[in-house]
């Protein structure tokens, strides 16, 4: 049995129309369909703007409770959208799904997904319609929600657990860019990229998938297509490096631009060397990601989320009064740029040309990391749009300094793509990453 996975996301479900559509494009499937959806349009937003209006410090039980509504809500309204054309539906929530989480309520994590029922749906001619973004604790049976874009790693979840063709992302961009087309015009959808590149991007700010479901693909070996959910035109394929096609780990290769807004800058002063394992742990919490800049003459420099401010400050609280620090100074807001690709290094000329290119056009690095698969710099959050564009004429626009956009020799090539819909080619190595808009969770 041909079985593809559908994900559609808050944009694409937004309207009885675009319900419509969807529901449209699952009837006319060649081969059976599991379909997960997120809420629809800004429905989660809408639903935290609430529970924030009642209470600064929400229960996080009842607030899963809430936030779980707007699935439930989307996997109904889509069932019935099929049923009216004729195709037999059922809505599934998580409990009746068999995705079970860790039961950390708010950032929940897929430890295993038994989805008898949803077998039994599809052998019974059935289109299950799956909630997204929610599962159920393993321990104690309390519906859970995952992180932010969580749906994206449900369907990833189902498409592994139900040994699915692939998992196709409908959402309301064609694929994934270079850069977001927004905001860089000459930004170019890619047809193929790399596991390893998608998640390096969306750690970076690129929201086009959820990091989680990217590690979650390149664990299980799904392949992903992220695709319009407005058109039928082929997106961009995610997966894995062909293992016949080495990677050239010494040229300088840009493959994709990302960037966040709302950082903050965290100074830790005083730090003992010896607390240092003591203070990575304390920092090491998927609801608030800290990223550690360096440390230089007993100072340490994080980047943090201004959403997750209060939290950190808890924390570094805590560890001032154990005296692993003797201070802590706060700074921002400002923005987050990455450069990603392969073979960065620090002596690279390339690294100084780079800054001097964003010195001329007036962006201020105030920091700057190199790693072997990212540059990641911060400037003023005014700056931002500047720093992107002018990142991606370097490094990736026409007459760029790298060739890894245009380098396609016969060992690069991607084979050709079957024409059987929801079927991924059989992908070499393109060189490609980008960014674009995800959807809600």
């Amino acid at each position: 049995m041909d079985l593809v996975i559908h994900k559609y996301g808050g944009t694409s479900l937004g309207d009885p129309n675009k319900i419509a559509r969807a529901a449209e494009r699952i009837a006319a499937a060649d081969g059976s369909v599991v379909a997960v959806v997120s809420a629809m349009g800004r429905t989660t937003d809408t639903m935290l703007d609430l529970a924030r209006d009642l209470t600064d410090t929400p229960h996080e039980r009842e607030l899963d409770l809430l936030l779980s509504t707007g699935e439930q809500a989307s996997a109904a309204a889509l069932a019935l959208a099929l049923h009216e054309r004729g195709v037999p539906a059922r809505s599934f929530s998580a409990r009746d799904g068999g995705i079970l989480t860790d039961g950390v309520h708010g950032c929940a994590r897929i430890v295993n997904v038994d989805p008898v029922r949803i077998r039994e749906c599809l052998q019974t001619g059935l289109v299950p319609v799956v909630t997204g973004f929610q599962g159920i604790a393993a321990g104690s049976g309390e519906l859970t929600t995952l992180d932010r874009g969580g749906s994206d790693t449900t369907a990833v979840a189902l498409a592994a657990a139900l040994r699915a063709q692939s998992c196709e992302i409908f959402t309301d961009v064609e694929g994934v860019f270079t850069a977001d087309p927004r905001h860089v015009a000459d930004a170019r959808k890619l047809d193929h990229l790399s596991y390893e590149d998608m998640a390096e991007l969306a750690a970076c700010g690129a929201t086009v998938l959820a990091q989680s479901s990217v590690e979650y693909a390149g664990t299980h070996c799904v392949p992903l297509h992220v695709r319009s959910s407005m058109a039928e035109t082929a997106g961009t394929w995610v997966t894995r490096l062909c293992p016949a096609v080495p990677l050239d780990g010494e040229r300088f290769t840009a493959v994709g631009v990302a960037h966040r807004t709302g950082q903050l800058r965290c100074r830790l002063d005083g730090v003992d060397p010896a607390a240092l394992t003591a203070i990575a742990a304390a920092l090491a919490d998927p609801m608030t990601p800290v990223d550690l800049l360096g440390d230089t003459a007993g100072s340490l420099r994080l980047i943090v989320n201004a959403t997750d401010r209060d939290r950190i400050d808890e924390v570094l609280a805590g560890l001032h009064a154990a005296k692993a620090l003797t201070g802590r100074h706060w700074s921002g807001p400002m923005a987050r740029v990455s450069l990603v690709g392969h073979g960065f290094c620090t002596h690279h000329p390339q690294v100084r040309l780079l800054l001097d290119t964003l010195k001329i056009h007036g962006v201020t690095v105030r920091d700057m990391t190199v790693h072997a698969r990212r540059i990641s710099l911060t400037c003023a959050e005014h700056d931002v749009l500047h720093a992107v564009t002018h990142l991606h004429r370097m490094f990736l626009g026409s007459g760029a300094l790298t060739d890894a956009h245009t380098h396609q020799d016969h060992r690069h090539a991607p084979a050709p793509r079957s024409q059987r819909p929801g079927r991924p080619p059989a992908l070499q190595y393109g060189g490609y990453a980008g960014r674009s808009e995800r959807n809600a969770p």
